[in-house]
């Protein structure tokens, strides 16, 4: 029977006392399978056919299971899983505001609108020969407002008593200031009798009442701008109503005093009884009766 010699490389087994002794328990067995295999190629005994087989698988299962101790160690780094948790917890910044109160002065302001309605009334169209609006009569119309007025009216017959159609005699007075030129009252065209009769009251300073005072004084209908006629209007007064087919504002068939002056010692008058004009000396006295301009 012949040696077997068995070369055995030996590496450092493992430290772990079960997985040794498996590997020396595989070892053994290989070992007793190849021993068991020669004793087989020489023994036809029923036994070794059996057992011999036995023998060989058991190294076959046992080997590979033991790690081979030579081979590099392989390292099974278990998966690191790393669960950080970052959990920032960021504190609930809370902002108190003070609430701001805020005062708002309203201020209303009322706004009164005044609403003026300017009415335009058709101006009144005064007739000649008809009222005036002081009572008396118009005898002249100029057809359009002039730097005196439109119209020329004549106090009523009776108006020295304040009562139209009272007293219808007209009062007489003489012009005044004989010898004295009165400087202004020589108008003698429509609308300068005012004038005249304002420079005769300031210019003729006498004791006596005289034709322009007359006139000036009076009032009716609460309107007091009266005055003595001058020639023209003293003129229209006579033709428009008095010569009329049916004589209107009672005048007397007499002469009249106008406020024109001619000199210092004589003025112009219209004579109601001819219808002519004429001149008389200021010492004279005649007849007076106001007209007003409006």
């Amino acid at each position: 029977m012949g040696v077997v010699v068995f070369a055995v490389d030996v590496c450092d087994l493992p430290e772990t006392g079960g997985s040794t002794f498996v590997l020396i328990a595989g070892v053994f067995l290989l070992v007793a399978g190849v021993i068991v295999a020669r004793w087989v190629r020489q023994s036809a005994g029923r036994l070794s056919v059996v057992v011999a087989p036995l023998v060989l698988l058991s190294g076959f299962v046992l080997v590979p299971q033991v790690t081979d101790p030579c081979a590099p160690a392989t390292t099974t780094v278990p998966s690191a899983t790393t669960t950080v948790a970052a959990t920032t917890t960021v504190p609930s910044a809370t902002t108190t505001v003070p609430s701001a109160t805020t005062t708002t002065t309203t201020t209303t302001t009322t706004t009164t609108t005044t609403t003026t309605t300017t009415t335009t009334l058709a101006p009144v169209v005064y007739q000649v020969g008809g009222a005036g609006p002081s009572g008396g009569i118009v005898f002249y119309d100029a057809g359009s407002v002039q730097s005196w007025g439109r119209y020329l009216e004549v106090a009523c017959a009776g108006w020295s008593d304040g009562t139209c159609g009272g007293d219808l005699t007209d009062p007489r007075a003489t012009w005044g200031c004989s010898g004295t030129s009165i400087t202004g009252a020589d108008g003698t065209a429509i609308g300068t009798g005012k004038q005249n009769t304002t420079d005769i009251v300031n210019g003729c300073v006498t004791s006596d009442i005289t034709a322009a005072e007359l006139a000036a004084g009076y009032s009716h209908n609460t309107l007091d701008d009266w005055f003595l006629p001058s020639e023209d209007e003293l003129n229209q007064m006579y033709t428009n109503l008095h010569s009329a087919s049916t004589p209107l504002g009672g005048f007397l068939a007499d002469v009249y005093w106008s406020s024109s002056e001619e000199d210092d010692i004589w003025v112009r008058l219209q004579f109601f009884n001819t219808g002519s004009l004429g001149s008389s000396l200021k010492a004279a006295v005649f007849y007076v009766r106001p007209v007003r301009a409006f």
